[in-house]
């Protein structure tokens, strides 16, 4: 190409590019290896955006003009692009181009997307776009994607505690039920019995036995209450002879037929998830009887080395699962929000029904705190904290000067 055609070329590119344009003359050692570039021309986005004349600059080298740029990014590709177009491996009329992307460390707040070719051998043209501002709000979004999943886990964590704290009022109120008033009504119930035997007017000894009668029905009805909110099983015995109770007292009432298996070795679990776990199950009962229109469940527990299942099982009409809103229509806490809560112990929760076909929930959750995959974010919480804090310290306001290469 003659000279005419190379100044062609680079008229082209300065007329049809708005962004920062540079051209250099590649600077090559003895051995043809490019070590630094002499700037040649710049358009006038150039040296309006760093405030710098043509005189001041034009002739000079790369490396005296940005002595303090710390980020070698930029410099690292330009060597490698005239690398490719001047190495004597390649045809030295073959052009080579690459992109890179980077914050300026001389002017903070600064992001440039960087394009370097080779027109023809011997010249390399940069093309700098200011990307600064979408690199803000980029990263604004991260940081705001990052508080929502801090907040999600919080919600998530508040849930536990309310879950744990409801279950600690269930069990204080148990507890006052059936040490003081059920101990209470029984030592009533034995002095009315006393009475009616000491008794000698057949009227009397009438009212004195129903009202025992019914003293008797009352302490029958408040242990089934203190069962319902807070089982005793649950806490002496432990969760699979709780869960068994449950199912048989509260299907017997609905006229379902129940069943409960379990198989595996036992395994300790934590408190807090066994009385989820309770809770859970309990919430599916309610449902299944609410809505499931079932004549049978069945309850299968699984214990295995590091996990404990439980699926619960009916044949009602079922109903249509892609849609997870389904879990907000629930009543009571929610499988919503006890599912969240599931999720902070390392847990797994899954429905499978279709209409007309039943429903089958399977609880997975761990044996023991330490095994436990947790879901949490928290881990990518802290990897993308310290990747947007450290970008954001140079993405500050730009009101000072632009700066090129």
């Amino acid at each position: 190409m003659n000279d005419s055609g190379m100044d062609a070329v680079l008229r082209a590119i300065f007329s049809s590019i708005f962004d920062q344009v540079a051209i250099y003359c590649i600077v090559e050692n003895d051995e043809g290896e490019p070590v630094d570039f002499v700037l040649e021309n710049v358009n006038d986005a150039y040296i309006t955006t760093n405030g710098l004349t043509r005189d001041a600059i034009i002739g000079r080298l790369y490396s005296e003009i940005w002595a303090n740029e710390m980020e070698r990014g930029f410099w690292n590709l330009m060597i490698k692009v005239a690398r490719a177009g001047c190495g004597r491996s390649v045809s030295r009329h073959e052009p080579r181009s690459n992109y890179f992307e980077g914050t300026c460390t001389s002017i903070p707040g600064i992001y440039y997307q960087m394009f370097a070719f080779m027109p023809y051998p011997g010249k390399l043209v940069v093309i700098l776009k200011d990307k600064s501002e979408w690199y803000r709000l980029t990263f604004s979004l991260k940081e705001k994607e990052r508080l929502l999943l801090k907040y999600r886990e919080d919600l998530r964590s508040l849930t536990a505690r309310l879950t744990l704290a409801e279950e600690r009022t269930r069990r204080s109120i148990a507890t006052v039920l059936h040490d003081r008033i059920g101990y209470s009504m029984v030592t009533m119930v034995r002095a009315l019995r006393r009475l009616y035997e000491m008794c000698k007017d057949s009227d009397l000894r009438r009212e004195v036995d129903e009202v025992a009668a019914e003293m008797e029905k009352l302490v029958k009805e408040v242990r089934s209450f203190t069962f319902e909110i807070s089982p005793t099983l649950l806490y002496d015995v432990g969760l699979e002879a709780a869960l068994e109770s449950l199912g048989e007292d509260f299907f017997s009432k609905q006229g379902i037929r129940y069943e409960f298996q379990s198989s595996g070795k036992e395994g300790k679990l934590p408190e807090d998830t066994k009385i989820l776990l309770f809770q859970m199950v309990r919430e599916l009962f309610v449902n299944i009887a609410k809505h499931a229109k079932a004549s049978s469940v069945v309850v299968r527990i699984r214990r295995g080395a590091k996990k404990y299942q439980v699926v619960v099982e009916d044949d009602g009409i079922g109903f249509h699962t892609p849609v997870e809103k389904d879990f907000r229509n629930f009543s009571g806490m929610g499988l919503f929000s006890i599912r969240e809560r599931l999720k902070s112990v390392g847990g797994q929760f899954s429905i499978v029904s279709a209409p007309d076909e039943g429903t089958i929930v399977s609880i997975v959750a761990p044996i023991s705190v330490e095994h436990a995959v947790l879901t949490s974010p928290k881990e990518d919480d802290t990897r993308m904290e310290s990747i947007i804090k450290s970008r954001l310290d140079h993405v500050i306001d730009i009101h000072g000067g632009r700066r090129a290469f």
